[in-house]
């Protein structure tokens, strides 16, 4: 992988390590569109890694921002993050990518 693609890579998951961590505040106080991007790569990731619980808090913030932008920019972004996961399992593999995100996002989901 080129050096500027994995750092690319990086500092999309420190945003998004950092986004989440502020789930429990209000939309208005969080980026939203980045924040459906990652409730969109981890929604699907509850579902592909058969994740058992998925934070409340991350699902209340995210309908609060899809109301905040409206569905015309909040599905795509959505479904982009659905596409990262995708990528990023095919890229790594899917039981390591799953792993990795219930690593990097506790506070999000559960197995």
């Amino acid at each position: 992988m080129p050096p500027h693609r994995l750092g690319l890579q990086l500092a999309l998951w420190g945003a998004l390590f950092l986004l989440i961590g502020a789930c429990v505040q209000a939309a208005s106080a969080v980026e939203c569109r980045a924040f459906l991007q990652m409730h969109g790569l981890l929604r699907w990731a509850a579902n592909q890694c058969a994740f058992k619980q998925y934070n409340p808090a991350v699902v209340e913030t995210a309908r609060e921002c899809f109301d905040k932008v409206g569905s015309a920019t909040a599905s795509p972004l959505m479904f982009a993050g659905r596409e990262q996961f995708e990528r990023q399992a095919e890229l790594r593999g899917r039981e390591r990518f799953c792993a990795e995100i219930e690593r990097r996002f506790p506070m999000a989901v559960r197995p």
